[in-house]
């Protein structure tokens, strides 16, 4: 053999090798910043009989939500709130009147909860008392089953729970209007932590 083709076999090995291990990390970098999870989102629409101002305290998600949907539906969730065992993820957005009936404690309206393996089940709690279980969602092979029913994807459950709210001598009465949506086994952006102000 001559010495230019020995230099051209091996300058393709070389890029055999290079072009490999570049596919290789590629791939691996992508499962690394994406998961493949059941995906739920849940919109609770929160009212009461109570009068502007009265400042019910409520719980609407943490000051720095965990996680978002992009402009294409993606849903992008942070790196340091996902848990490596879960299987799935149920994102709640919070709306209201901002009319100061609700004193809330956080800041973006947004929660998020994680199906894990081995706990399947998530319960979704009253924003306005935390020891009130309004229903209970299951993961059964990414599969939202709600009450029993199963929810495929693009398929929505809805129902509206009351709470009873004393405030001094007054007792008020919330509703919350769940509708939760089941998006199926989709595709996950895990991303680092954003900063958080």
């Amino acid at each position: 053999m001559q010495r230019g083709t020995k230099v051209v076999i091996a300058l393709i090995i070389v890029a055999s090798v290079f072009a490999g291990v570049t596919l290789y990390a590629e791939s691996t970098l992508r499962q690394a910043f994406q998961r493949q999870l059941l995906v739920v989102r849940a919109t609770n629409t929160i009212t009461s009989n109570a009068p502007s101002g009265t400042g019910i305290p409520a719980d609407f998600g943490p000051h720095c939500a965990k996680a978002m949907f992009a402009q294409s539906g993606a849903l992008i969730v942070q790196s340091d709130a996902i848990p490596a065992n879960a299987t799935g993820v149920v994102y709640v957005q919070f709306t209201y009147e901002h009319d100061r009936t609700f004193a809330q404690s956080g800041g973006d309206n947004v929660a998020v909860f994680f199906f894990r393996a081995g706990a399947t089940l998530v319960d979704i709690v009253s924003a306005v008392n935390n020891t009130t279980a309004l229903f209970r969602m299951e993961n059964r092979n990414s599969t939202l089953f709600v009450g029993g029913t199963e929810y495929g994807k693009g398929q929505t459950f809805l129902s509206t729970f009351t709470t009873p709210v004393a405030m001094g001598s007054n007792t008020w009465t919330v509703q919350e209007a769940y509708a939760v949506t089941s998006l199926g086994f989709t595709t996950v952006t895990v991303q680092p932590p954003a900063a958080c102000a």
